[in-house]
C-alpha cells in the first residue's frame, strides 16, 4: 500500500493541496504575457503551485521551463544554466541546434555537445560574463519567436541575484526582459525583504515590473478535508478531530501536513486519532529532528534571543512587547526585544513574531521552560 503524503520535494498533480484560485489567476497571467512576482515563505508551497500551473499550461501547447536560482554561484553559471535549461525544453536534436546556432546567439559563439544521458549540453567561454548573460537571457524570445510557441520561465529564489552582482546584475535583466513578447516570467521567491527590495523600491530596474502575487495559508477546512480523503483513499482512515488538530497545528502550511500525516499514516492501523498524532509528533518525528535542532539552538548565543524563544513557543499568540510578557522571560525592555526579533527573523528562524519552523516551536516548547 502506497504512502499517499509526500514531503520534503515539490508536488504536483494528486499529491497538490488545494490553491484553485491561486492556480486560475496564475494561469490565466502567463497565458496572457502577464509577468508575476511570487512571494511564498518556505514551506509554503511555492514550487509545488508553479509544478501545478505548468501542467495546466503544457496542455494548452506552452513550454514551461523551471530554473532555480538558489544553488547558482556566479554570473557565468547563470548564464549557462539559462541557455542548457532553455535548449533541453526546445530541442530534441543536437544537429537541429548547431544548425541554428547563428540565430540564436549574437555574441557568444558556444559549442553543442551531447551529454552521456542524452540530453543536449551548451558550452561557452567565461572571457565575456555581461555578454554572454545577455544573450542567455535573449535566447528564450528568440526560440519562442522561431518556433510560434510561448515560453513560461519561472525563475525560482529569484532574490538570490542579489547576492551575485546586485544592481547591476537587475538592470541586464530589466533592460533585457522587457523587449520579450513571446515569454511570460514568474519570478518567486521566499525571503520578503529582497523581494520587496527588487520589485517595490522606486529606484530599482525592476519596479512594478511584473504583478505580485503572495501565497497564504491554506484554511483548516480545506486541509482537514484533504487529510481526510487521502487517508480514505489509501484503505485507512483518519477521524476528523485528528485532522483538524494536524491542520491548526501546521497553520496552513502544506509541508507540515504532509510530513505530520507522512508519518501518521505508517503508524495506523485502521483509524488514526488524536492520540497517535500526537505521540506520532513526539516520539517519531520531533526524535529525528532533535540533533539539527540542537545545533541550531547552540548557535544562538544571545541569552536574550533564547528566553524570547522559549516565551514565544511556550504560549499561545504571545504579546511579546508587553511588561507581562516582559518580565516573564526576563528580557529587559520592548528594545531588546525588538533587537532579537530581528536578529532571529535575520537568521531565519522567526518569521515576523512567530518562530518560523513549528517543529523547532514545539522542541523548545517540549525541552526549555522558564
Amino acid at each position: 500500500m502506497e504512502n499517499p503524503f509526500i514531503f520534503g520535494r515539490a508536488v504536483a498533480g494528486k499529491h497538490f493541496v488545494d490553491r484553485e484560485e491561486e492556480l486560475r489567476e496564475l494561469t490565466a497571467s502567463l497565458i496572457s504575457g502577464q509577468h508575476i512576482v511570487l512571494f511564498s515563505p518556505r514551506k509554503m508551497g511555492k514550487t509545488s503551485l508553479i509544478k501545478r500551473v505548468f501542467e495546466d499550461l503544457e496542455d494548452v501547447d506552452a513550454l514551461c521551463i523551471y530554473i532555480d536560482l538558489w544553488q547558482i554561484t556566479s554570473t557565468h553559471a547563470l548564464a549557462k544554466e539559462i541557455v542548457n535549461s532553455v535548449v533541453n525544453k526546445t530541442y530534441t536534436s543536437a544537429e537541429k541546434l548547431g544548425r541554428e546556432l547563428k540565430d540564436l546567439f549574437r555574441s557568444l559563439r558556444p559549442r553543442v555537445y551531447l551529454e552521456m544521458d542524452g540530453q543536449i549540453g551548451v558550452e561557452f567561454g567565461r572571457e565575456r560574463v555581461e555578454e554572454a548573460l545577455r544573450d542567455a537571457l535573449d535566447l528564450p524570445e528568440r526560440v519562442a519567436k522561431n518556433k510560434g510557441t510561448r515560453l513560461i520561465i519561472a525563475l525560482d529564489e529569484f532574490q538570490e541575484i542579489t547576492h551575485l552582482n546586485g544592481l547591476p546584475l537587475e538592470k541586464i535583466f530589466r533592460s533585457t526582459l522587457q523587449h520579450h513578447e513571446n515569454v511570460s516570467y514568474i519570478f518567486a521567491g521566499s525571503e520578503r525583504s529582497l523581494i520587496d527590495m527588487i520589485f517595490e523600491e522606486r529606484e530599482r530596474p525592476f519596479y512594478r515590473f511584473a504583478k505580485q502575487m503572495e501565497l497564504r495559508p491554506i484554511s483548516g477546512s480545506v486541509l482537514e478535508r484533504f487529510i481526510m480523503d487521502k487517508f480514505a483513499l489509501s484503505g485507512k482512515k483518519i477521524d476528523r478531530d485528528a485532522a483538524a488538530w494536524i491542520a491548526e497545528f501546521s497553520r496552513g502550511v502544506p509541508y507540515y501536513v504532509q510530513h505530520i500525516c507522512h508519518e501518521v499514516w505508517y503508524m495506523t492501523g485502521e483509524v488514526a486519532d488524536i492520540g497517535l498524532v500526537e505521540q506520532c509528533l513526539n516520539d517519531r518525528i520531533l526524535p529525528v529532528l532533535s540533533s539539527g535542532f540542537q545545533t541550531i539552538w547552540n548557535r544562538i548565543r544571545s541569552q536574550g534571543q533564547r528566553r524570547l524563544l522559549i516565551g514565544v513557543a511556550n504560549e499561545d499568540h504571545p504579546k511579546i512587547y508587553s511588561q507581562g510578557f516582559i518580565g516573564r522571560y526576563e528580557l529587559k525592555s520592548p528594545a531588546h526585544v525588538e533587537k532579537a526579533v530581528k536578529s532571529l527573523n535575520r537568521a531565519g528562524l522567526m518569521d515576523g513574531n512567530e518562530i518560523e519552523d513549528i517543529f523547532f516551536a514545539e522542541w523548545v516548547r517540549a525541552n526549555f521552560s522558564f
